[in-house]
Formats: structure tokens, C-alpha cells, sequence
């Protein structure tokens, strides 16, 4: 078995593209993948704003769109069509209208209407103009609201009770900032370390094929071939394990996201996640004849596991049978009882099922990682 280990990192070593698929793509990830996502928050996304009515209150209303946290007012075009070709040449991703008469029919006690168009397209930009130009005219019409009941001799606190009755407090948990790299890029690191295991592992199976080709070779016996699963199983795993700490530890100390469980915990949970991942790889590395065909095979299936592991898109809106599928990939249940973990603080009791699920794939990938050594021919020594 050591043997079999041993010779796994040599072949690791002399792979110049497993290498750096197992090491250094990780490192490469770490730093790069949430430079995007770094200021967490998007703010103060750019807007046109049409003034059809060019009163004091509609100019005051400007004012506070601009103040808003999660909006910047960069342009006023004269009509629609100019703030269009704004919103087109993506100057700006949002355009608010002020109607004609907007003081007028509001200080006449009559309904008016700001209309705000968003860019839903692009959910990052929509949701802060949402919120921004929906907070601004809430609290406009409070306002003139309250301002009303003190002209009709009313205090002040009476007056702010009947304009909002109901105050509303949000207390967000575990993301209080609403961060987007708080959100997804832990998720994506876990699920980087499968990947990256699959094609590394894939990448160096493919080149031994390539290798064999000329050279006499024979079929490995039974004892030989769990010698083999494990040895490479303890390679693979091994620098697993490091770039695993690795990744955990730039999440925590250089990037500040939370990890609301104690080391032991994750420990407890990443180990089958990892070594199911590993024995998934030798499955498959057993069907490739080349080192490139894994990267071919392997590379597409990021962007599709990264929407049935359920955090990137709702898991009630995945059917049914293709959610019953994907607990057949590793991630499924190891970035779920991660995240758990990790982002809620939730015990090992509750990941209970994620945790039985990884168990039982290393025990079903073991077998099939010796189904498809078994019928890979070795070298014949000379």
C-alpha cells in the first residue's frame, strides 16, 4: 500500500497539470475568485432621473435619492428618450420619472406615482435600486404625512404613530451586512476542493493510460488492487487535507467571513466529504485514456453542481428527481452541512443526514473505485 501511495505523489510531482490543478489551482481561487466581491455590499448604483414637474419637492426628492445609500444620481435627462439611451449604453441601470403636477397633487392630498425602472436582469444592480428608491418615498410621504397632522394641531409623536402605526424591525442573522461574498464564497470554496480533486485526480489516471501504450502490462489481482485504491486514496487525501486548512484559513483570517463552529466540527464533516470526493475521482479516472479527456469530461459540470448543491438556487424549485440525483455528488451534502455548520452555527446533530449521506458515498465510491482499478492493466515489472 505505502508503495502505491508513494508512487502517487511521484506521479503527482511529474504531472505538471494535476499539480497544479490540486495545489495550485486552489491558491490561484483563493485569491482571485472573491477579489470581485471584496467591498461585499454593492452601493450606490448610478440612476437617471427624469423631473417632469421641476417643483422644490420634486427637487428634494432628487436630494434624498442621491443621499441614499444604495443610489447615485448621475445624470438628469430632459425626457424618457434621453434617460433611455443612458439606461442602453449602460450609463446608468435604473431611471426614476417624476410625474408632472408631483407637488402640486401631493400638497391637494391627491395619489401620485414615481415610477423607478430597474435593470432585473442583473439582480445585483435591482435589488439596491428597489430598496433605495422604495425607502426614499416611504419616507417622503411619512413626512408630509406627519407635517399634515401637526398643521391640524396634532404632536409630534401622535402625528408620527397614525402616519406609520406598524414600525417594522428587520434583525437580519448570520449576514448582517447582506454581503454577497459572505453568501456564495464559502459555499464555492468547498466545492472548488471537489472539483479540483476530480479533474487532478482524473488528469494523472488519464496519464497513466497515455503511458501504458507500448509496454507489456497485465491485470492486477484482487489484494492488489484495494493496495492500490488505498494508497492513492492516503495521497490524494493527504494534500486534500492541506489545501482544505488552506482555503479555511484564508476565509477566516485574510478575508474576515465568519466560521460560527469549532474546528473539530468541520474536521468532523469535511473528512467524508473529501474522501468521498477522492474515491469518486479514481472512478473515474479508470474511464480516461488521456489526461486531457478529464478536463473535457469533468470542466462543465461546475456551473451545473453549482446550482444542485441548493444555495445559488432554491432546492424546492429543483425537480424532484434531478434533487434526488445530486445527492450523489459529494458537494451536495458537503457544502449544505458546511454552510450549516460553518454560517448557522448548527450542531452535528443537525447535519445528520448530510453526514450519513457522505459515509455511504465513500462506502459506495470505495467499491466502485475497485470495480474500475480492477480492470485497468498495471505495468508488468521486468
Amino acid at each position: 500500500m505505502i508503495r502505491f501511495w508513494l508512487a502517487e505523489y511521484k506521479a503527482i510531482a511529474n504531472n505538471q497539470g494535476a499539480f497544479i490543478l490540486l495545489v495550485g489551482a486552489v491558491v490561484l481561487y483563493s485569491f482571485f475568485y472573491p477579489v470581485p466581491y471584496y467591498e461585499e455590499v454593492l452601493r450606490e448604483v448610478p440612476v437617471a432621473v427624469v423631473d417632469n414637474d421641476f417643483s422644490e419637492l420634486s427637487r428634494k426628492f432628487i436630494r434624498m435619492l442621491d443621499a441614499n445609500e444604495n443610489i447615485r444620481v448621475m445624470s438628469h435627462p430632459a425626457d424618457m428618450e434621453s434617460a433611455r439611451r443612458e439606461f442602453l449604453q449602460r450609463k446608468v441601470f435604473g431611471i426614476v420619472v417624476i410625474p408632472l403636477d408631483f407637488e402640486r397633487d401631493i400638497r391637494r392630498g391627491r395619489q401620485t406615482k414615481v415610477a423607478a425602472y430597474h435593470d432585473t436582469s442583473t439582480l445585483l444592480f435591482a435589488t439596491p435600486l428597489r430598496t433605495g428608491t422604495t425607502f426614499v418615498a416611504r419616507t417622503l410621504g411619512a413626512g408630509i404625512q406627519i407635517r399634515r397632522l401637526q398643521a391640524a394641531g396634532a404632536g409630534f409623536d401622535k402625528a408620527k404613530n397614525t402616519a406609520d402605526p406598524l414600525s417594522f424591525v428587520g434583525i437580519p442573522l448570520y449576514n448582517p451586512s447582506g454581503s454577497y461574498g459572505i453568501y456564495a464564497i464559502p459555499a464555492v470554496f468547498i466545492l472548488i476542493i471537489q472539483q479540483t480533486l476530480l479533474l487532478g485526480v482524473g488528469m494523472v489516471g488519464g496519464t497513466r493510460r497515455e503511458r501504458m501504450a507500448g509496454i507489456p502490462i497485465r491485470r492486477a489481482h484482487r489484494l492488489e488492487v484495494v493496495e492500490m485504491v488505498v494508497g492513492r486514496t492516503g495521497a490524494y487525501l493527504t494534500i486534500a487535507v492541506i489545501t482544505t486548512l488552506y482555503s479555511l484559513a484564508i476565509l477566516r483570517l485574510y478575508y474576515q467571513f465568519p466560521l460560527r463552529c469549532e474546528p473539530w466540527q468541520l474536521a468532523v464533516l469535511l473528512a467524508p466529504y473529501i474522501l468521498s470526493s477522492v474515491l469518486l475521482g479514481i472512478t473515474f479516472s479508470a474511464f480516461f485514456h488521456n489526461r486531457e479527456t478529464s478536463v473535457l469530461v469533468l470542466m462543465f459540470t461546475s456551473l451545473p453542481l453549482v446550482f444542485l448543491v441548493g444555495f445559488a438556487w432554491p432546492p424546492e424549485a429543483i425537480p424532484p428527481w434531478l434533487r434526488i440525483l445530486s445527492f450523489a455528488i459529494p458537494s451536495t451534502s458537503g457544502v449544505t452541512g458546511f454552510l450549516k455548520i460553518s454560517q448557522l452555527g448548527a450542531p452535528l446533530s443537525v447535519v445528520q443526514f448530510e453526514y450519513t449521506m457522505l459515509w455511504a458515498l465513500v462506502a459506495v465510491y470505495f467499491l466502485t473505485a475497485c470495480a474500475a482499478t480492477s480492470r485497468v492493466p498495471v505495468p508488468v515489472k521486468s
